[in-house]
């Protein structure tokens, strides 16, 4: 799980570097996302900002298998 701007999020992992999350309070599907050679994100009920925060946070976390460049998490070479 991650906290981003006082909302906790599930992690879910689909499949190796493809990753959903998951709002607590409502367990509503709020976007995925994928960490492959860049950080793609695709927001459902969340805009791309906020659902690159929250894949950010679980990068930056630990809650992902993804080991690549900082940059992603950082949010410069993200899509």
């Amino acid at each position: 799980m991650v906290q981003v701007k006082g909302t906790t999020y599930r992690i879910v992992r689909l499949m190796p570097k493809s990753y959903q999350a998951v709002r607590i309070l409502d367990d509503l599907l709020v976007g995925s996302f994928r960490c492959d050679l860049a950080l793609e994100v695709t927001p459902v009920a969340v805009d791309s900002t906020e659902m690159r925060q929250i894949a950010q946070a679980a990068i930056r976390q630990a809650k992902t298998s993804w080991v690549g460049s900082l940059a992603l998490v950082a949010g410069q070479a993200t899509r």
